[in-house]
């Protein structure tokens, strides 16, 4: 699983990411998932080269890619569970 993980959550759902170019249900389900949740963290969370963005930036952001960059089902899914997702981070804030 940490393999597929690592491998495929930089793809996209409509082929522009990498390293392989998948399409689709070619990604891994693993990989869609992990794929919005990474860019969740990566756009709430400060890095040495930028400043966290809102969280309703973040989540727009995410919806504004649903069916490009994410599985739409996989956002769907990310944007029913919101409630949990915030607490969940409000909880294990740094």
């Amino acid at each position: 699983m940490a393999a597929i993980v690592a491998k495929e959550h930089h793809e996209k759902w409509d082929g522009t990411g990498y390293p392989d170019k998948k399409v689709g249900e070619e990604i891994h389900i693993y990989g869609r998932i992990t794929a919005v949740a990474d860019v969740f963290d990566a756009l709430t969370t400060a890095r040495p080269y930028k400043n966290s963005w809102i969280n309703e930036k973040s989540i727009d952001w995410i919806l504004s890619k649903k069916g490009e960059d994410f599985d739409e089902k996989v956002v769907e899914a990310f944007e029913k569970s919101l409630f949990t997702i915030l607490e969940i981070q409000k909880e294990l804030r740094d």
